[in-house]
């Protein structure tokens, strides 16, 4: 039989095989973030569009080409978020956040929205973690939040490391933007029409884009760390030696800029490499001048982004499968009587934060205590219709084989002390 309705092009079911390590990936994320003292945050899964057009930038391929975008039943135009920087900006600012003490650590896992051509690991709806620092201007809090993704790509397992560059300050890259318009110019016949339009507005785009016909002549383009100003090289020094200090494994790409205009001085990509073969998993950078730009204070702030898609599919190709804790109870119910009293000693089970299963589906004992040894349970609570009579229940040692009866009021207490509880 034909099947009626598809998913849409570009997007993914993620079934409970899939959140296994989806969990894993997440839950290692705001481990990490919480020992650094971070708070989670939420935005919208729509915003304004001229929020986007504003902070990401107007010639940037991600707004000219990839945003999902329509105007709703009051004429207000909106997009599904292509990233989330901007609304956490825009978060900060509209709640207030900007009196708190400084510096302030973010953190969020949120689904992201993009008109791309689908490829292994790059859909048009995939979810990102990502972690901001507000207020913090020094090289420390660069060092800090390029440290912190590295270490959750540690945890995982994921080898991996930095590239690293520097697009200096406004200034700096002033100069630099006029150096690299007059050698686009000279080649312009060979860029695509997209490039021709930022090589108008920005023509530092160019260098990040995704056309093997304009990657030779990227690849010949003048040097960004050549017109770096006097600050700006003495601070992307200052933390390539503390990135050392830390022993994370950088390498310098001087043609990284990455993919939206909001950033200056430092920016940086994590790649994880396998065998060979290197395949990027986020990045990000310092914005000191974006919370400015969207009505805000001047706020110096640095973040970062990684894909769990990405990271999902490294791992899969590791073979890698999270370690998942067993219940450790499972209640058997062998009887009509006795499916009521075993559910109601079920859910005491979990609500003492015990974890219990069962399956009632099975009448036979044999098939119940089948699936819990499967599942090496430490317990089995067992109810026939004589226990239900008797409100009693026989606790089963899966291990050991040994059995004893107990009442039902006194099971749970019993059952925490043996746990360990």
């Amino acid at each position: 039989m034909a099947i009626k309705y598809q998913r849409p092009r570009g997007m993914q079911d993620l079934l409970p095989e899939d959140q296994k390590i989806w969990s894993f990936i997440t839950e290692s994320f705001v481990d990490i973030c919480k020992q650094a003292g971070g708070e989670r945050i939420s935005t919208p899964a729509l915003e304004s569009t001229e929020l986007f057009t504003r902070a990401v930038g107007e010639g940037t391929e991600v707004v000219s080409k990839e945003m999902y975008s329509f105007e709703d039943r009051s004429g207000n135009s909106l997009t599904l978020k292509p990233e989330s920087t901007a609304g956490v900006v825009r978060a900060y600012i509209e709640n207030g956040m900007a009196s708190l003490p400084k510096p302030i650590s973010l953190y969020y896992i949120e689904s992201h929205f993009r008109y791309e051509r689908p490829q292994l690991g790059r859909y048009r709806q995939h979810t990102q973690l990502g972690f901001e620092v507000f207020g913090d201007s020094t090289v420390t809090s660069d060092v800090h939040v390029i440290a912190l993704g590295s270490r959750l790509l540690n945890k995982l397992g994921l080898k991996h490391k930095v590239l690293i560059n520097s697009i200096g300050t406004p200034e700096d890259r002033q100069k630099y933007i006029e150096v690299l318009r007059e050698y686009f110019e000279r080649h312009k016949d060979k860029l695509p029409e997209i490039n021709q339009l930022q090589l108008d507005k920005n023509p530092l785009r160019i260098l990040d884009t995704k056309d093997d016909s304009v990657k030779q002549l990227v690849e010949e383009a003048p040097h960004i760390i050549d017109y770096l100003g006097k600050e700006s090289s003495e601070r992307f020094q200052a933390i390539l030696e503390m990135l050392e200090g830390c022993g994370i494994e950088y390498e310098l790409n001087t043609r990284l800029v990455r993919g939206l205009d909001y950033y200056n001085d430092i920016v940086f990509e994590y790649v994880a490499s396998r065998e060979g073969a290197s395949f990027s998993v986020g990045g990000g950078g310092r914005y000191d001048g974006l919370v400015e730009l969207m009505g805000g204070p001047k706020t110096p702030a640095v973040g970062f982004g990684l894909g769990v898609d990405r990271i999902k599919i490294e791992l899969e190709e590791m073979n890698f499968s999270p370690e998942l804790k067993n219940p450790d109870v499972f209640v058997v119910a062998i009887g009509k009587d006795a499916a009521l009293d075993a559910e109601v000693v079920l859910e005491r089970l979990l609500n003492e934060g015990i974890s219990a299963q069962s399956n009632f589906s099975k009448k036979s004992m044999g098939d119940q205590l089948s699936i819990a040894a499967k599942l090496g349970v430490k317990h089995a609570v067992i109810i026939g219709d004589r226990e239900a009579q008797q409100k009693e229940a026989i606790i089963k040692d899966m291990a050991s084989g040994n059995q004893q009866v107990d009442k039902q009021n006194k099971l749970i207490e019993n059952i925490k002390k043996s746990l360990g509880y």
